[in-house]
């Protein structure tokens, strides 16, 4: 036992085998995130970017728990907006080990239409972001744990949400 202790100690290997998070692999995640939201994509895909238990979402119309309660709020805004297009802003990504801290700033353009209005409304904000992510254990991906909208910043022209 000392030998596989001394070998690790040597070789910088973690005791705990968990392999830290990079900024690369995070930036692929916002990065995928974002397409698949665009698309609306089936909600089986968006699931496993996203920690279940510990899941905390806080979006401007209030706060989401565990992938129940990102479905029912994923059902309602997909059939709510259309056209959607993210454009990622800022980034700041800040690995800490098996978890990594995210700021960013995403650009949000949509449409919605509200019945009976004769025309849809385009929609533009700029959505300043919190996100904590972390490696999951069972598949050892990189996962959404916390997710906070902090500011929505309305675009000139845009319509109020």
């Amino acid at each position: 036992m000392d030998d596989v202790h001394d070998h690790r100690r040597s070789t910088g290997e973690s005791m705990s085998n968990v392999t830290p998070l990079t900024e690369s692999e995070v930036s692929q995640l916002v990065t995928e995130w974002y397409k698949k939201l665009d698309v609306h994509a089936p909600l089986q895909e968006l699931l496993p970017l996203l920690a279940d238990d510990e899941l905390v979402m806080q979006f401007p119309e209030g706060p989401s728990y565990k992938h129940a309660g990102f479905a029912q709020w994923y059902e309602r805004v997909t059939h709510l907006f259309f056209d959607e297009v993210h454009t990622m802003k800022e980034l700041r990504v800040t690995p800490k080990g098996d978890t990594a801290d995210v700021k960013l700033v995403v650009n949000w353009q949509a449409h919605v239409w509200n019945p009976p209005d004769a025309k849809s409304k385009w929609l533009g904000f700029d959505a300043a972001q919190t996100w904590v992510v972390k490696r999951l254990p069972q598949t050892k991906d990189a996962a959404i744990v916390t997710y906070v909208v902090d500011a929505l910043t309305p675009m000139p022209g845009s319509a109020s949400l």
